[in-house]
């Protein structure tokens, strides 16, 4: 067996925990990786017993459109999505301006996160995957890494707040009152489960415009389609729980760029929401991939063991809705929760 083959064979068997029979639509492009990744996905899934169907759609960024086939292949509500694309997987343009409301008041932006929010469908999604990550990060003790998850989710969901300091001078507190975090640990085999593969990482999303302080990201950014390793480190100030200043030369003013493009794009929309968030921070991310490595592929390097990332943009408790999310890294954080500290120098202590 191929190192591809096993990848894909450990994703849909240990990670998905596929079923015989079960309908798997893989969603994917012909550009990079995805194709030759999606094309073992299905291989393996029909190895294994189940009905897969493989969907290719032009590349999308994380500001267009996924085609209307793609999302109503979707509505269908097959047992197990799967998203392999280039870029992204596109957005849902009801769930944009309309919104899917589920048993339990939620509203979700996408088709996708409706279904699993309903617990009717499981799901990975893995943006730009790399054939490289794939068959390096996936293959892995799942024991292990559920493990380091659990520990990690049962300390952030009991906080009210988290402090985060690192050596390049982030010194940043969020609310995370009332939410619970994510454990994308490679457990997706409940209905209504689901993350990125490779797996790797614990998330929260903090209560909307509560920053204070100040993100120093010194690891990789994304700057849409690229991420990069900054030249230099680049500061981010909050004022009133939104972002006020980006600072730091070259890479900041990109990144500014970035932010501002997801501003214009919500204004011509006339979404209110959106535009305010795209200065919002949507997600405290924390790596627990020790496979792992910064590889300026954002699927990989926000799960990179000893890091922390913040994303700009929209959250994933649904209540923060914007047009970007961008990840970006911070490396070897200490970081507490109330008053508890569960990392130290990036080394998880508790």
């Amino acid at each position: 067996m191929s190192s591809i083959e096993e990848a894909a064979l450990v994703a849909m068997r240990d990670v998905m925990g596929l079923r015989t029979g079960e309908e798997v639509l893989i969603a994917t492009n012909f550009e990079g990786d995805a194709f030759d990744i999606s094309r073992a996905l299905f291989d393996q899934t029909k190895a294994l017993g189940g009905r897969p169907v493989m969907m290719v759609q032009e590349p999308k960024t994380i500001l267009q459109f996924a085609e209307h086939a793609v999302l109503a292949a979707i509505r269908e509500c097959p047992d197990i999505f799967i998203s392999v694309p280039h870029f992204k997987t596109g957005k849902d343009p009801y769930g944009q301006k309309i919104g899917y409301i589920g048993h339990d008041g939620k509203r979700y932006d996408h088709i996708q996160y409706y279904l699993m929010g309903e617990r009717r469908m499981r799901s990975f999604w893995s943006p730009s995957l790399t054939r490289d990550t794939f068959e390096r990060c996936v293959v892995l003790d799942y024991a292990e890494m559920r493990a380091n998850a659990a520990k990690l989710k049962r300390v952030i969901d009991a906080g009210k707040k988290v402090h985060v300091t690192s050596p390049a001078g982030t010194d940043v507190t969020i609310s995370i009152e009332g939410r619970k975090a994510f454990a994308d640990d490679g457990d997706f085999r409940l209905p209504g489960s689901g993350g990125n593969i490779p797996c790797g990482e614990v998330y929260v999303s903090p209560v909307v415009g509560s920053t204070k302080g100040t993100i120093v990201y010194d690891g990789t950014l994304d700057l849409i389609p690229r991420c990069v390793q900054p030249r230099e480190p680049v500061r981010v100030d909050f004022k009133d729980g939104y972002i006020s200043e980006v600072s730091g030369g070259q890479d900041a003013e990109a990144l500014l760029a970035v932010i501002k493009s997801g501003e214009k794009r919500a204004r011509e929309n006339g979404l209110v929401a959106e535009e305010r968030n795209a200065r919002n921070i949507g997600e405290l991310g924390i790596g627990i991939n020790y496979k792992a490595k910064m590889v300026n592929n954002m699927l990989e390097d926000e799960k990179v063991g000893k890091t922390c990332h913040f994303a700009i943009g929209f959250n994933y408790d649904n209540d923060g809705p914007a047009l970007i999310h961008q990840d970006c890294l911070v490396k070897s954080p200490s970081i507490w929760v109330d008053d508890a500290q569960i990392l130290r120098d990036g080394d998880i202590i508790i």
